[in-house]
This record gives structure tokens, sequence and C-alpha cells, in this order.
């Protein structure tokens, strides 16, 4: 609910001039309430946005190096995270320069679709995972263990997302790309419900090679030795 007056003072400021852009038509809608208060709406939604920005760019960063890990073992430091949040602005930058102001809301509403693509298959992964594979019984120490039980990439749960992915594609409805079974079937993006399936029963199959009952052993024993 914190977020609903958000879109009640978006609606509220594309009613006095559709031309305007968003900065000067939230400014118009504050100075008609009393001269001066557009002004000071602008100041409070900025400061708004550099904390939510700071947030993101913060978490972004790390997984920045999240991603760096994955391949090299590396720390932490202050000059990492420095550069890794100066690797973000840099590419943000040039995104933008690229885009252009006139084309970021197709480019923005293509990024979230893609995002969606990309986390649908995942989704299907972990949650089969979770309550159908493994059933909530893990082996913590050995997530953290590039050599573990589960491997540093876990190729079972790779394959499935692969699997699911690529089935996608020729539902995909973007601007750039439609897929040729979305333009048979009108335009109309049925991926999310080829890439759940498709990548869950991947999962499914290709996990009746792991050995459960060793990682539930392992995992009672891990239990018993942190109490």
């Amino acid at each position: 609910m914190s977020g609903v007056w958000v879109f009640g003072l978006g609606a509220l400021a594309s009613g006095p001039n559709g031309d305007l852009t968003p900065v000067a038509a939230f400014k118009e809608v504050g100075d008609s309430i009393f001269a001066g208060f557009g002004t000071i709406l602008l100041i409070l939604l900025l400061a708004g946005l550099l904390i939510v920005m700071s947030v993101n760019a913060y978490g972004g960063s790390l997984t920045l190096i999240s991603m760096l890990d994955s391949f090299k073992s590396v720390k932490p430091t202050k000059k990492l995270r420095v550069a890794a949040l100066l690797v973000m602005g840099i590419t943000v930058w040039g995104i933008a320069q690229f885009v252009g102001e006139a084309r970021f809301n197709t480019f923005y509403g293509n990024a979230l679709v893609f995002l969606a693509y990309l986390f649908t298959p995942w989704t299907a992964v972990n949650l089969v995972d979770y309550f159908f594979v493994r059933k909530g019984v893990y082996v913590i120490g050995e997530i953290f263990k590039k050599d573990g039980i589960y491997g540093r990439w876990g190729w079972r749960g790779n394959l499935a997302y692969i699997i699911g992915l690529v089935t996608m594609v020729p539902f995909f409805v973007t601007t750039p790309y439609v897929g040729p079974i979305a333009k048979s079937l009108g335009s109309v993006d049925y991926s999310l419900f080829v890439g759940l399936p498709v990548s869950a029963i991947a999962y499914l199959i290709l996990a009746k090679g792991i050995d459960l009952k060793k990682e539930a052993a392992m995992a009672a024993a891990e239990g018993n030795l942190t109490k």
C-alpha cells in the first residue's frame, strides 16, 4: 500500500497537460495547490529518488562482485566496491546516451519484458527444487563450497534453465523481436506458459540423478552439529 499514493500522484500529474514532461507536470500540479509547492514537491521527490538509487546502486555493485566471485574468488574490499559502482554508473550513463529520452519508455518496457523472460525458467527450477525435489532439505555449509555436493554451477539447474529459455524464444513478443509462433498466434506472448512447465519438467527429469538420501543425512548431521 505504501506505493499506491505514487500511482495517484502520477495520474494527477498527467492531468493538466499531456504534452508536459513528468518533471514539469509535477511542478505544475504542485504550484496549482499553492505557489512554490511545485518546487518543494520536486525536492522531496528528488530526495526519495536519490535514496532509492543509492540502495539500488549498492545492491547492484554487490551483485556484480558476486558474479565475479563465481569465476574467481575475490574479497569485497572498499576499492572493489567503488570500482563496481563506477562500472555500473558508466554503463548506465552509456546506455542512457545511446537510448535517449525519446525512446526511453520503449527501451525500459523491453528491459522489463526481457527480465521477465530471464526469471521465468529460473523461478520454475527454484520452486521445483524446493517443493518437489529436495523439499526444503539443504546442507547449508555445502552451498558455500565450490567443490561441495552442489557444485560450483549446478549443471542440472542450469541445463533445465537453458532448455526452458530456448523453448520460450519462438513465443517472445518484444519491440525488436517477435517469435514465429507468436506471430502465428496474433502476436500474443505465451512464453510464460511455455517456459515455466518446460523448465519444471526438465529439472524434475534431470534431478532423478541426485542422491537425496545422502543429502538428507548430511543435512541431519549438520543440524545436530549446530545444536
